[in-house]
């Protein structure tokens, strides 16, 4: 049937490609998960992997990343292949690492705000397909469905890292939810309000399901029914969204209500976008992943209308969204071997405009440098927001604990085409100075001294530190109250008469409620 499809479908021209190359990968899913009983079906999806690498990827090589208007792109390029796992959380992000479905060869990383590595968290691993981490418990859920991996010793269910902001040096095996092997095709994760995790299984011909653990008790929330189900997604009102993959190799993605009842198929089928992973923006839209040299589209789930979000990457896979600062993670394969491109090394990021702050300068200026990681907060109703005031501990807070002291992840955004700015308009940025940061903080020295080495810079280009650290006042005493710091920058445009934008942005943190 897939090859039918392949090479029988009515699609020409440049609309033909991508399609039928997207259909060639869920040949190879197929061939993987309905024979991965067997332990034969990586060797053939290994090879007809291949086959896409060597004969149909090369008219896709070196495509422009292209974010739709708004957002700014940037990379974070690490030492070793991502594997389908990305997640946020307030004072790190979370990745897998490691080589395709390998007997304990994989393994998930701490990075932190700034993109540095911080600890491997959990080791042990074959085949990670999803993560998603609950900020409520500070617990980390990883999926694995790669038991049949020669040398594997745990896999085909969900893993819990405790305390996932500090942990470091933990094997997978006894930190299973459910026992391995519980759910052979493990694919999907994703959290609701009060803390259940929902998993997919992408068993394929109408045997996918989706399991709910609550408590680490588990019940088959929608026991059957799909194809290869695949990304999964929880709105803010409890509706449950599963994408999955069709026998027509189409997609398709439908809502549950909280207690699993079909309630529409938001989406399909079709072949406009994918079903791989999927994740909501602050504005209630759906992103969705998994079109082989396609787009990262946006749905909106009222009206099941989807626009392009992301074009250039290969096949886009794991998905996050920063609650706080809107900043969009996905990771994507080139499917080369052996030596892969920056594309599967890469995090690769889209931070939105509006989310920055421009600074106290003339408006006219503010495009050459804006502040990412802070928001300006009013001190009461009625006053005008002019501080970036945190709360210790809250999501604003990076470090993401109650400890006495904020954590703001300030990085900085160059040369913006900000339309709340129509009057600024920037060619470049040929300066940058950090003129002074209280309390010093080595970590924004280490960000400018970045900057200055890439100047002059053409395009918009966001730079990405660990921050700076406020500490309350008195902390930990009755006496207690916020406190304060500042970021001062200087930074001047390319342009024949340089636009000078200078800054001082200031920073308050609060105690936390007692």
């Amino acid at each position: 049937r897939g090859g039918s499809f392949l090479w029988d479908a009515p699609l020409e021209g440049e609309e033909a490609a991508p399609l039928q190359l997207h259909a060639l990968l869920f040949v190879a899913a197929r061939c993987a998960f309905a024979d991965s009983r067997r332990g034969s079906g990586m060797r053939c999806l290994m090879r007809v992997l291949l086959v896409i690498a060597v004969i149909l990827c090369a008219p896709f090589a070196g495509a422009q990343v292209t974010p739709q208007p708004g957002y700014i792109y940037s990379t974070n390029v690490l030492t070793d292949t991502t594997q389908s796992c990305v997640a946020s959380a307030s004072g790190a992000t979370f990745v897998a690492v490691g080589p395709a479905y390998t007997g304990q060869g994989q393994s998930v990383v701490r990075l932190s705000p700034g993109g540095g590595f911080e600890a491997t968290v959990l080791t042990g691993l074959n085949s990670v397909s999803d993560c998603v981490w609950d900020a409520s418990l500070d617990t980390l859920y990883v999926a694995d469905n790669g038991l049949e991996a020669s040398g594997a010793l745990t896999g085909d269910t969900v893993f819990a890292v405790p305390s996932a902001s500090t942990a470091s040096g933990l094997s997978a095996v006894g930190h299973e939810v459910l026992p391995a092997g519980s759910i052979p095709s493990a694919f999907g994760v994703a959290l609701d309000a009060a803390g259940s995790l929902y998993v997919t299984d992408s068993a394929g011909a109408q045997s996918g399901s989706v399991t709910k653990i609550s408590a680490g008790v588990a019940t088959s929330f929608i026991p059957s029914g799909f194809d290869f189900t695949s990304g999964i997604a929880v709105d803010a009102t409890g509706n449950v969204f599963v994408a999955e993959s069709l026998a027509s190799f189409e997609n398709q993605i439908s809502r549950y209500d909280a207690a699993g009842a079909f309630q529409d198929v938001e989406s399909g089928p079709t072949y406009a976008h994918g079903s791989y992973d999927m994740a909501f923006r602050a504005d209630g839209s759906l992103l969705v992943t998994g079109v082989f040299a396609g787009d990262v589209v946006s749905i909106e789930p009222s009206t099941g209308a989807s626009t392009p979000f992301v074009s250039g990457l290969t096949y886009a896979s794991g998905i996050t969204v920063n609650d706080f600062t809107g900043r969009v993670d996905i990771l994507s394969s080139t499917f080369v071997t052996p030596d892969p491109p920056d594309e599967d090394y890469s995090i690769h990021s889209f931070t939105p405009i509006d989310r920055l702050v421009p600074g106290n300068g003339a408006s006219s200026k503010n495009c050459v440098n804006e502040v990412y990681g802070i928001e300006l907060v009013a001190p009461k109703a009625g006053k005008p927001a002019k501080k970036a005031i945190c709360t210790d501990g809250a999501p604003c807070d990076a470090d993401g604990q109650e400890n006495g002291q904020c954590g703001f992840p300030v990085g900085f955004c160059l040369n913006v085409d900000d339309p709340a700015l129509p009057d600024c308009s920037s060619s470049g940025v040929a300066s940058f100075e950090l003129k002074r940061s209280s309390p010093p903080s080595s970590a924004l020295e280490t960000v400018a001294a970045a900057i200055q080495a890439q100047l002059p810079l053409t395009e918009s280009t966001c730079f990405f530190s660990d921050g700076i650290t406020v500490p309350v006042k008195n902390a930990g005493t009755p006496k207690e109250k916020a406190g304060k710091g500042l970021v001062k920058t200087k930074a001047a445009s390319t342009d024949a008469k340089a636009l000078k934008d200078s800054d001082t942005f200031k920073l308050v943190c609060e105690p936390a409620a007692p």
